[in-house]
């Protein structure tokens, strides 16, 4: 059975939100509700650490993608770092990698954004 976890720090309008185990058709909708929190609560970038993601499906992508198109009408943004390869090639796969900023870790991430 797919488990996520979440582990939140809020940084002024920043939040750096450490993911942590799959994300599948069934997790999918509780990152959605986190992701559509931290919005709500006036978060406007989203730093995700991807330290501790072990998989990702296509449902998983697709909450990605509506926050990341959701946050750039804002003047906003979603960046992940840290992927591990089998997240980054599912990313890549659905050309996800293509709409969102990737550092290889959580400083380097945080020193820019």
């Amino acid at each position: 059975m797919a488990n996520l976890t979440f582990d939140e720090k809020a940084d002024g309008s920043r939040l750096i939100l450490k993911v942590a185990g799959e994300i599948d058709a069934k997790t999918a909708p509780d990152l959605k509700l986190k992701l559509e929190s931290a919005v709500g609560n006036g978060m406007k970038t989203i730093v995700c650490d991807c330290s501790a993601l072990t998989y990702i499906a296509s449902a998983g992508i697709g909450v990605l993608n509506s926050i990341q198109k959701f946050l750039k009408e804002k003047s906003g943004e979603i960046v992940f770092c840290s992927l591990r390869k089998e997240v980054k090639d599912t990313m890549e796969l659905m050309y996800f990698t293509k709409k969102v900023r990737i550092f290889p870790n959580l400083e380097e991430a945080l020193s820019i954004v």
